[in-house]
């Protein structure tokens, strides 16, 4: 295990308005900021939410398009740095609201996603730069603490 302790540098609530690229609003937040490293949550509605799951075997990722409108039961992640720029990794689990799927969970990594009515997120800003690595054996980017 790897652990580095972190200090807080600030709170943010963040407002995100119908059909804002969730990804790209949080990245551009903390670049206006300046924030090097941080931990968010967020409740509300997206579209067009891109979903996955990686498959260590094949060190690669699968993902499944849901174009509908989806309510956010629950929605984390973290910004670290990777090339010297913010990276927003995210999950979440988003419940179907449309006829026939009203309430069914759908999960995992989230690679991208639009606002369908509005996101909540608190995001917490932390003095250090985390950043990430390339793992060859995981094949992922893992932080680096």
């Amino acid at each position: 295990m790897q652990a580095r302790e972190v200090t807080e540098r600030g709170r943010y609530m963040l407002r995100l308005q119908k059909d804002e690229d969730v990804i790209l609003a949080i990245t551009d937040f903390c670049e206006r900021k300046g924030i090097l490293s941080a931990s968010f949550r967020a409740i509300g509605a997206v579209k067009q939410a891109k979903v996955g799951y990686y498959d260590l075997d094949a060190k690669k990722y699968g993902s499944i398009l849901y174009a509908d409108e989806r309510e956010v039961a629950s929605m984390t992640g973290n910004v670290t740095q990777v090339e010297g720029k913010p990276f927003v990794h995210m999950h979440a689990v988003l419940s179907g609201i449309k006829k026939g799927i009203e309430n069914q969970p759908v999960g995992g990594h989230v690679f991208e996603a639009k606002v369908a009515v509005t996101l909540e997120v608190e995001l917490t800003a932390y003095n250090e730069a985390i950043s990430r690595e390339l793992d060859d054996e995981i094949g992922l980017k893992l932080l680096n603490l």
